[in-house]
């Protein structure tokens, strides 16, 4: 008669799993040539471009682990930039930006003003008046008589078909001067632009004339717009 084998007992057979799964895990372990703890992988163990975001813990990566310069400027913030610089500079580039400085206007920017003279004249044989204007920046450019003109309107004595803009929106073509008449004084009185006298080359503005040879007094009042060439 054979002899019946005992059946292990439940508690040795979960003895035996444990011990099988350590010993397989040391195994493995020894096999790669690493020690690896819980919850750990080392680096040079992970297949290269593998992980992905979600696998990150959040909130865990900072300076040290990224590489600041290297990173763009985020879209929206970048919007952001634009929109603020636009809204301080009126729209226009910073490099294009009108100041009172030395530095020249830059080419295509467009600049404007206002001018007026009057003078009420009670004898004599005739009256002059000139009045300097001054840009708001220095021109690429020299301006002569023959780039600084009005439109052509009553009295005006240099009309310029090209100063096609209004005195409510003054515009003037590449390095030229453009003056838009509002109001004149004076019976008989004229008006015309110059370049500044005494200069080879004016840069930095120029003059507004206004002539009556009736002796009844001139003036003239108006819009001015300047285009850098």
């Amino acid at each position: 008669m054979s002899r019946l084998r005992r059946m292990p007992s439940p508690a040795m057979v979960v003895a035996f799993i444990a011990l099988a799964v350590a010993l397989g895990g040391t195994a493995w372990a020894a096999v790669n040539g690493a020690s690896i703890k819980r919850n750990s992988i080392p680096g040079n163990r992970l297949k290269k471009k593998t992980v992905t975001g979600n696998r990150i813990k959040t909130d865990t990566l900072g300076t040290t682990q990224i590489a600041e310069s290297r990173l763009g400027k985020v879209p929206k913030a970048k919007r952001a930039d634009l929109a603020s610089n636009a809204s301080r500079l009126g729209g226009a580039k910073a490099a294009n930006y009108p100041t009172f400085g030395t530095k020249a206007i830059p080419k295509g920017a467009t600049v404007t003003g206002v001018f007026g003279l009057q003078h009420f004249f009670a004898g004599g044989s005739d009256d002059h008046l000139r009045q300097a204007i001054s840009l708001p920046g220095v021109a690429p450019a020299n301006l002569t008589d023959t780039t600084v003109n009005f439109k052509a309107a009553a009295g005006v004595a240099d009309a310029d078909a090209t100063c096609t803009g209004t005195a409510a929106s003054p515009t003037a073509p590449a390095g030229k001067v453009c003056l838009y008449l509002t109001s004149g004084a004076g019976l008989g009185s004229t008006f015309r632009g110059e370049a500044l006298p005494g200069l080879p080359g004016s840069r930095r503005g120029f003059v507004v004339r206004s002539d009556n040879a009736a002796a009844s007094g001139t003036g003239v009042y108006g819009v001015w717009a300047y285009t850098a060439p």
